[in-house]
């Protein structure tokens, strides 16, 4: 008997198993699909925030520590496997309005959090960030010290590490009801059989509100976004650019992705011809090279959406050995790293590394 289940096997139930176990938790991992085969796969890996300054310092707490804790965990996930999460730098620039409350805002929220992010409104500068923009990149924020992760590669290098490390998961194994008597939790029902347990982190992205246990305490739904990915050259593009809510993400090996839509239209995956359009039109003002290149792949993927895009990392309210790890948003992967730390604090029942409060059940409420 496990002392702890993990239902959901996406980055933030990967990497809070995997730190469970590393405390010395006896833990296991169940996912209803292949690991990290919803939105961390179908994400864009940017280890910042997009608008930061927009966000609620709760969400940039966790993603400034997160920052700290990528590199070394990359190399931690590349010694113990082979495997490279393809961390980079990339740096951002995002273009803005030429809105002085709003760059005094930026400002200020870059000194707060001791962020290097600079207003550049000369085209020669900008041209020397990344030579390949359009017009429509006449002025903005350039924050030069932005990582980016290959999310698909750091899923098989944490599956590796699970691997290496002998951390029990099952793949293809849903967990249909969490078990509990007169409010504790007894274990977890899947479909092939069940499971004894103590303790139950639900982090299931955007289906962690399906659960009856959950259904009306915790506030999540599903947000589609849409992607397409352009087959380029190594250094074609350099730098990560945003504007307007789309983005244009270079990887190492030459791909360029380009993102994304916001969808609120339930557990739908599709993809459609009008977000690609939508998304190469937005692309191409951006980088205007991307007009030549072949769109390889399009995608969509499930964000799990919160009222106040800030993520529940708590123990249940009614239900002892119950918590909730879930409600990222689109900020899966950069909150995660930090997020797992946080949520062991409160499984192990020790002095958490941050203030607790703004991700408790009732902060939401």
């Amino acid at each position: 008997m496990p002392d702890c289940i993990v239902v959901g096997g996406g980055i933030i139930g990967l990497l809070t198993a995997r730190q469970l176990f590393l405390e010395g938790v006896d833990v296991l991992l169940l996912e209803k699909g292949p690991l990290g085969g919803e939105s961390s796969w179908a994400g864009g890996g940017v280890i910042s925030p997009l608008y930061p300054w927009d966000y609620d310092d709760a969400v940039n707490v966790l993603a400034e520590r997160s920052k700290q804790i990528y590199p070394s965990l990359t190399k931690a996930l590349l010694a113990e496997t082979g495997k490279d999460s393809e961390l980079i730098n990339s740096g951002l620039f995002t273009v803005i309005d030429d809105d002085a409350v709003q760059r005094e805002a930026i400002v200020s929220w870059a000194k707060d959090w001791s962020v290097d992010a600079r207003y550049v409104d000369d085209e020669k500068r900008i041209h020397e960030i990344e030579s390949t923009v359009g017009d429509v990149v006449d002025k903005g924020i350039w924050m030069p010290d932005i990582l980016q992760i290959r999310n698909p590669k750091l899923v098989i290098a944490l599956k590796a590490s699970f691997e290496h490390l002998a951390i029990p998961y099952h793949e293809h194994c849903a967990v249909e009801e969490i078990l509990h008597d007169e409010n504790k939790i007894t274990g977890v029902r899947t479909k092939q059989k069940n499971y004894s347990t103590g303790n139950v982190i639900i982090a299931s992205g955007a289906w962690s509100a399906k659960f009856s246990v959950t259904q009306s305490s915790v506030n999540i739904s599903p947000v589609k976004g849409q992607m397409i990915m352009y087959k380029g050259e190594p250094d074609l593009v350099k730098r990560i650019v945003l504007s307007k809510g789309h983005y244009i993400i270079p990887r190492k090996d030459g791909r360029i992705l380009a993102g994304s839509t916001l969808e609120k239209i339930g557990f739908d995956k599709s993809v459609s011809s009008s977000a690609l359009k939508e998304l190469h039109r937005a692309a191409v003002q951006l980088v205007p090279l991307l007009a030549d290149l072949t769109v390889e792949r399009q995608w969509a993927g499930l964000r799990p959406g919160t009222e106040k895009g800030i993520p529940y990392i708590c123990q249940h309210d009614d239900i002892e050995g119950l918590y909730v790890h879930a409600g990222h948003f689109r900020n899966g992967i950069v909150l995660g790293a930090a997020s797992a730390e946080l949520m062991v604090d409160v499984v192990l029942n020790r002095e958490p590394w941050c203030d607790t409060a703004p991700y408790t059940l009732q902060a939401s409420h």
